[in-house]
């Protein structure tokens, strides 16, 4: 690293020689190793789907979570962070899919199970070394040479414990359950993954044929096709029933839904032969209308009428009723006996061979059922109808309900565990946890884990052929025991499906099921994976102190983790969580499966890595971060970072031309020290004191601002600008102030803008290879908060001195003659006593004065007639002209009109103030601020030498001479306003431009320009002096 800086800020530059330096001496391992014996802060990281380039979205959760890594480690925490990748799952598959131009598991088995799983992780590879790339580019630390993998068998013989562990305790078992399936990606889909939007359907009311009595049974469904599985038909036992002669035969339906139903039909003319109750419907006998078109045995050519709690008297009070195709016709028909006939297979196909509907897809089959119903005269209507329906999450294709064997964790077994486990831990925002994951946690379904797809972990289940035994393994050196094979390297599909193993039961070959495991069954033991433990023993450091990760996670991995911290550990698995939003683009949120995306790559090359951090870590973490295409935000910050640097280069440039150091702690006394060295030493340690609150608040936005504020604000536009004259004069006071914040400054930077903050330590001090193996900054004894306070008035009276000096259209640099501060507050009266010679040189103005009343201001009373005319009616006018005349500023008051007393109240009249023709006023807070712009020859000349002076100065920079290096300043005029400004303040001009002579009048020179001062035309240039 370089003990100075460059003129200009270069992001790549200094971000890519940090790289390096970190590189060199291995910045991250000395940071871990400067920690290792302190106490531990476990950190379990949420591992990121390897299904494609990461977002901005993805940078800022990774950003979010190095920031209190850093902060912690700075703490003289043990930082436990192993990074994490979930390499398995749908998203992988369709991506690899796509490029293999393949469209069904058809198309996949015929080009190969082996070459299929093959190219997923050929594909995941690729993208968690890109993904790793980029973390690290954006100089995140985690062990990226060993993440935990879910594709690795390492990983995989975790979950196959956990499999086990739940198998054993008769939490996990195999069950026929109605779960949802998508028909494109053909396999199931987890209710807490599911998709929902409002589309059209067609819905039907459709008659079912009763036997041995004449009419039908009158239903209403938005899923005719599923009339093909009906098994019986829902009654209300206690519902009222009629039996109605229509022109469209006789029709069964209930007494509520008569006229609703009727009406939907287009039937005018009825009459009521029958009533029953419910109760006497049970166990009547109907044909299943479609039941020509139905295989000769399947179950649902006959049914009858049963009770069932869920009908509701809204349509027609009888509900048509599919165990196979409906979790509450699933759970009745159960109850009932009946069969959970199912025709459909995994891609949506109906699959009876012996039927006309066999090969038709859900859309087919939905056209062609309302057809046949038609046809067999018991399709009675249809319409249109909208409503919410479930779609996958991948594809967004509507799912489809249907019964299939799947193994489920009953989660309902140990519900009230869960919710007393929530209760334990502290989230972020603190109503995310009773608002939004509690009732999530309540409502929680059993869980389906098996998904009939390739690339994931095997389900550990092999089945006897001869007993229907289930033989569960734990790990591969089991599987080799029982299949009598070496340990297999990899434990995926197709490779265990090959192995067969002698059932313990009965000896005969069990094979393993197809199905592979749900991804969030993978990630939801990562606190196991990540320490290498394997249930139902507990991670040594376990449960995590934060986890962060999407508020799209309460019903993914915050959520599944409980599952698995309860089971096995009686808690949940972590004591803080820190639910972040989304990062939204030009107001939309990210997607990679759309492409409306943000790469960070795009933003770092147009303004660095620090500034999209700073950027994304300036959002308050718990809502959405905000992006446009045009990265405003991102050159926000990158600006201030400017400012930073510029900061540092200012004082290293002095502190070497004075051959000083930085100091690392205050060395000088409160006698040497000034007021202001004392306020910014005592920000420093209130900016300290934020820090530490916001980052246990996990506020990274307040925290992060609190420094910028610091840097930007008090140091930079406050401190630096305010000290540049003891500094050139040597000041020691003001040298050890300066350096101790810079100091400071780098420390408290270094969590948020890594790269920065190690490029300023390394200038200012590197006695440490890295920044972030020193600690951070503690608070002291320099905290003053009612110098603060007073300091605060002195922000906020430069402030309305600044808007009045644009009012008055004057020139910060050109003085004026006085500046009135009134004001009531005593803190700001004392701030003004106290701290006059600072504030007259930050005012640029000869005298600064505090007053509690301004005593040159003209009040006039401003009559409003429509107050008085109420009041007083046609004598109003009168009223307002004596108001005038007798100048009235002070109310209630009483004036005469024609000899008559007329009190007149404060609301009537508004008072308004004038100020002499050279005063601007502006109120602020504690008062107001009256300006004097009068304009004498004296502050004339004064300004003029200051317009010079900057000038002179730029001129040397763009001379490129040294700080210490001689220039000639020349100035050439006509003017005799310029000529006595040169004259009167040569000896200062030479002092602060650094010149070993001023010359007036015509001389050549090497930088040159020219300015208008006061009407005349300046030319004002400098060379190096010989």
């Amino acid at each position: 690293m370089t003990d100075t800086l460059p003129e200009h800020y270069d992001s790549d530059r200094v971000e890519q020689h940090v790289k390096d330096h970190w590189d060199a001496v291995e910045a991250s391992q000395q940071a871990a190793r400067a920690t290792a014996d302190g106490e531990p802060f476990y950190f379990v990281d949420g591992p990121p789907n390897t299904s494609g380039q990461m977002h901005c979205g993805t940078a800022w959760g990774k950003v979010l979570k190095d920031a209190f890594l850093r902060y912690y480690r700075m703490q003289g925490r043990n930082v436990l962070a192993r990074p994490g990748y979930d390499t398995h799952g749908l998203p992988v598959e369709r991506r690899v899919e796509a490029e293999l131009n393949v469209e069904s598991k058809q198309d996949v088995a015929e080009y190969g199970v082996e070459r299929f799983v093959a190219d997923c992780r050929e594909f995941v590879e690729a993208q968690r070394e890109s993904m790793d790339e980029e973390f690290a580019d954006l100089g995140v630390w985690m062990d990226w040479d060993d993440p935990y993998q879910t594709m690795d068998s390492e990983y995989i013989e975790v979950v196959w414990r956990a499999f086990r562990e739940l198998y054993d305790r008769d939490l996990l078992r195999r069950e026929r359950r109605v779960v949802n399936t998508c028909p494109d990606c053909e396999t199931s889909v987890a209710e807490t993954r599911l998709g929902y939007d409002t589309r059209e359907s067609t819905a039907a009311y459709v008659g079912f044929p009763l036997c041995d009595r004449e009419g039908y049974l009158l239903t209403w469904t938005t899923t005719p096709w599923t009339v093909t599985a009906n098994q019986f038909v829902a009654v209300d036992r206690e519902a009222a029933y009629v039996a109605v002669e229509t022109p469209e035969g006789l029709l069964y339906l209930a007494a509520d839904c008569l006229d609703v139903a009727l009406d939907e039909l287009g039937v005018e003319a009825y009459s009521v032969r029958d009533r029953y109750r419910g109760e006497e419907l049970v166990g009547w006998e109907y044909r299943n209308p479609l039941a020509a078109n139905l295989a000769e045995g399947v179950p649902s050519r006959d049914g009858g009428v049963a009770h069932a709690p869920y009908v509701e008297l809204d349509r027609t009070g009888l509900v048509h009723s599919a165990p196979g195709f409906g979790r509450e016709d699933f759970e009745r028909g159960r109850e009932l006996g009946l069969p959970a006939y199912a025709p459909l297979d995994e891609a949506g196909v109906f699959a009876e061979p012996e039927s006309p509907f066999s090969g038709l897809g859900v859309t087919e089959l939905r056209r062609e059922v309302l057809s046949a119903l038609e046809q067999a005269g018991a399709l009675f209507a249809t319409h249109s109808h909208e409503h919410e329906y479930p779609h996958c999450p991948r594809c967004e294709t509507e799912v489809v309900y249907r019964a299939a064997d799947q193994w489920v964790v009953r989660v309902d077994e140990f519900k009230d565990d869960l919710l007393d486990a929530v209760g334990e831990t502290t989230w972020y925002p603190d109503d995310a946890r009773d608002n939004r994951f509690r009732p999530m946690v309540e409502d929680a379904p059993d869980w389906n884990v098996s998904r009939q797809r390739y690339w994931g972990t095997p389900v550990p289940v092999w089945v006897c052929e001869g007993c229907g035994e289930d033989v569960v393994v734990s790990d591969a050196s089991e599987l080799a025991a029982l299949s009598g094979v070496d340990t297999p390297d990899d434990l995926h599909r197709p490779t265990v499906d090959s192995l067969t193993v002698d059932c313990p039961e009965c000896g005969d070959t069990a094979r393993r099921e197809e199905d592979v495991l749900d991804v969030w069954f993978d990630s939801a033991v990562a606190a196991w994976a990540t320490e290498r433990t394997r249930p139902p023993e507990c991670p040594e450091h376990w449960p995590a102190d934060l986890v962060v990760e999407g508020h799209d996670q309460t019903r993914g991995w915050f959520l599944m983790q409980l599952y698995m911290g309860v089971v096995f550990g009686d808690r949940a698995p972590y004591e803080e969580v820190l639910m972040h939003g989304f990062a939204m683009l030009d107001g939309e949120a990210m997607s990679k499966s759309t492409g409306h995306v943000l790469r960070p790559p795009e933003v770092v090359e147009e303004h660095g890595r620090d500034a999209l951090r700073g950027h994304l870590l300036s959002h308050n973490p718990t809502k959405d971060v905000g992006l446009d295409s045009e990265m405003s935000g991102v050159a926000t910050v990158a600006d201030k970072l400017d400012v930073v640097w510029n900061v540092y280069r200012f004082a290293l440039l002095y502190m070497d031309l004075d051959d000083r150091s930085p100091t690392r702690a205050v060395e000088t006394t409160p006698t040497e020290r000034t007021a202001l060295d004392d306020w910014v030493l005592s920000r420093l340690q209130t900016t300290v004191e934020a820090v530490d609150e916001a980052m246990e608040n996990r506020r990274t936005d307040r925290a992060f601002d609190a420094v910028l504020s610091f840097l930007v604000e008090d140091v930079s536009r406050t401190y630096v600008s305010a000290v540049r004259d003891r500094v050139w004069d040597g000041s020691t006071a003001a040298y050890d102030t300066l350096g101790t914040v810079v100091h400071e400054g780098t420390r408290l930077l270094a969590p948020f803008t890594p790269f920065l903050a190690e490029a300023l330590y390394q200038a200012l001090d590197g006695r440490s290879d890295t920044v972030h193996a020193t600690g951070l900054p503690e608070v002291d004894g320099f905290r003053d908060p009612a110098l603060e306070r007073r300091f605060e008035r002195v922000s906020a009276l430069e402030e309305a001195a600044a808007t009045a000096r644009q009012r008055a259209g004057r020139k910060r640099r050109w003085p004026v003659v006085e500046v009135v501060v009134e004001t009531d507050d005593e803190t700001t009266a004392k701030a003004v006593r106290d701290h006059r010679d600072l504030l007259e040189d930050r005012l640029n103005t000869q005298s600064v004065l505090v007053t509690s009343e301004y005593d040159r201001t003209d009040e006039s009373p401003v009559p409003q007639m429509d107050a008085l005319g109420p009041a007083f009616g046609e004598g109003a006018p009168a009223v307002a002209a004596a108001l005038r005349t007798d100048e009235v500023t002070e109310f209630p008051a009483t004036v005469s009109v024609d000899g008559e007393p007329r009190t007149v109240t404060g609301e009537m009249v508004e008072v308004t103030t004038e100020t002499p023709d050279a005063v601007e006023a502006v109120d602020f807070e504690y008062g107001t601020v009256y300006l004097d712009t009068t304009m004498t020859t004296g502050l004339k000349r004064e300004g003029v030498y200051r317009d010079l002076r900057r000038r002179a100065q730029k001129l040397r920079d763009r001379l490129g001479v040294e700080m210490d290096e001689s220039v000639v300043l020349t100035v050439d005029a006509d003017g005799t306003l310029v000529e006595e400004a040169v004259e009167r303040y040569r000896e200062e001009l030479a002092t602060e431009t650094r010149a070993s002579d001023v010359v007036t009048g015509d001389d050549q020179a090497a930088e040159s320009t020219t300015l208008s001062v006061a009407d005349t035309t300046v030319s004002v240039g400098v060379r190096r002096s010989t």
